[in-house]
This record gives structure tokens, sequence and C-alpha cells, in this order.
């Protein structure tokens, strides 16, 4: 698909116009030479902007400016498919070719909603919606750490320190494409080229800057969510330890007792009658269970 508006008017018109912006989607053979023959593309950025799956990079040529910004298309979900848009700009013709080799949705918006600007203010309009993306992860990647948090003392098992790994990784991967696009974009505001615009871009960095700092505390949460959950199960294995060794301890001197007593030798004064045995036996073991078990609570051992 290949598409041209007018800068200046939002109408659409011919590639031979100055002051364009050209959008292309997967663009055919036909379509790939037309552009070359309207615009000196060069051939490196070309291979670049067709590879699939390329990270964030900026580069300076000699016949115009090449970025490749690599956003998320959805950032609630912690395995969100990756988007990645082109931008060759053209500063003798003021003009900004987008391209992309599937469909972006936010790109798709500013399409059908575009009104006049210059092209170097709707490449930072389209730059700064590709920012917003990652901002509204990390939003979201917070208010998703809150919930393990609650849930971190709660959970037993391998279950929840694997969820805990998962979004570790998950975090780990935003954070590179997080770093791809802020080095591109400070190799890009740095350009004497863009003069007094140069700010639009030294915000952009900025931001992406701020989103960093934000996935760098994500991570640290999450190993610390990972620890209080590690901790938590060593505190309930070692209470139910506790509460067997209370227990081993109640009932030894009990076994002490009956084996005593069931000891086949005659112990002058205590070789009682029957009545009075029994009473001595269960009337021992209730003394002493009874009063182990009142000096073990004092010792808040249970």
């Amino acid at each position: 698909m290949l598409r041209i508006r007018q800068l200046s008017t939002g109408a659409p018109c011919g590639p031979l116009a100055e002051g364009v912006w050209v959008d292309v989607e997967t663009p055919t053979p036909e379509e790939l030479e037309t552009l070359k023959k309207t615009y000196p593309l060069n051939p490196l950025a070309i291979a670049d902007a067709q590879e699939i799956g390329h990270w964030s990079r900026f580069e300076q040529y000699p016949e115009h400016l090449f970025l490749v910004f690599r956003t998320l298309e959805d950032p609630h979900r912690p395995r969100s498919r990756t988007e990645r848009v082109s931008y060759l700009y053209f500063p003798e013709r003021q003009g900004l070719l987008t391209w992309r080799n599937e469909p972006v949705a936010y790109l798709e918006e500013f399409w059908q909603n575009f009104y006049p600007c210059s092209a170097v203010v709707l490449w930072h309009r389209l730059l700064d919606r590709g920012v917003e993306t990652f901002f509204t992860h990390v939003e979201g990647l917070h208010d998703r750490l809150e919930d393990l948090e609650e849930e971190a003392l709660s959970h037993d098992g391998a279950e929840f320190p694997r969820l805990i790994l998962e979004t570790r990784r998950g975090v780990v991967g935003v954070r590179r494409l997080t770093s791809q696009a802020r080095e591109a974009l400070l190799h890009l505001e740095r350009l004497p080229i863009l003069g007094s615009d140069a700010y639009l871009f030294r915000d952009l960095t900025d931001r992406m800057g701020r989103v960093y700092e934000g996935l760098d505390a994500a991570r640290d949460e999450l190993s610390n969510v990972l620890d209080v959950n590690l901790a938590a199960q060593n505190n309930r294995l070692n209470l139910v330890v506790q509460r067997l060794t209370v227990l081993s301890a109640l009932f030894l001197p009990l076994t002490v007792w009956t084996g005593i007593y069931g000891t086949n030798v005659k112990l002058g004064a205590y070789n009682l009658p029957f009545p009075q045995s029994e009473i001595f036996l269960w009337g021992g073991l209730v003394v002493i269970g009874v009063g182990l078990a009142i000096w073990m609570k004092r010792q808040k051992w249970w």
C-alpha cells in the first residue's frame, strides 16, 4: 500500500510534490520502484526497513535521515507483540516517509485524523504516540506489581515464583526495547539540522529515560516480591516444624511414663493392685501432659 498526503493541506497528492507525508505498508515491487524513482532512498535504509523484527536504530545517510522505532502494540498484555515503524526524513524536500511491514494502529489513526503541520512536527507526534505505549505499559506494570505484592504472602507452591519469573522476563524484554529506542532518539536529538525543533525530540528522550527508570524499579520490585513470597513460605514451613516439635516434645515424657509403668518388675510400694494402678497411670499421664502443655503455652511455643 502506498498513499501520499500534502502536509500543508492534508489533501491527497502525487509522489512528485514537496512537503508530503508518504505512508508505505508492505509495498509491492511496483510501488517500491515508484518510490526509488521519486525519492533518493539509500539501499541500506531500504534493507533495514524491509527486515522483520529490526531493533530501534538511527542513521544519518547523505540522502535522508533514517530512524527505526520499535514500540509495543498492547501494553496491558505481558507478552505483547511489538510494532515497528521506519521513518525517512528528507530535509531538502521537507517530506516524511513512514514504512511499516504490518498494520500499526496509532499510525493509521493519525492518517485518518490528520491536520496540517510540518514534517518535523508530524514526525514528533508519531514518535510521541509510540513513546506513550511504553508509558502505558509501565503504568499497567506497576498496577500488576501491587496485586502481586498482596498475593505474595498467601501463595504456596511453585506457581507463584514461576509467575514472578515470567513477569520479570517480560520486563527485561521491554527494558531492552526501551534502551534501543532511547539510544536512537538520543542520536536524533543531537542533529544540528533540526535547528530550533530539536527540543521536541529532547522531550521524547527524557520521557524514554523515565520509562527506563520505571522498568528498572519494576525489575527490582519483582525480585523483592519473590523474596517476600519465599520468606513467607519458609515462615509457614517453620511454623509447621515448630508445631510438630511441640507435639513430639509433649508425647515424649508420656511415652517414658507408660514405658516405666509397663516394665515387668516390682517397684516395692508402687506395686499397686489393679484399680489403684489404673488411677496412678492415667493420673500421671494427665498431670504430665497438662503441665507440659501449660508450660509450652507460657513459653509461646504454640
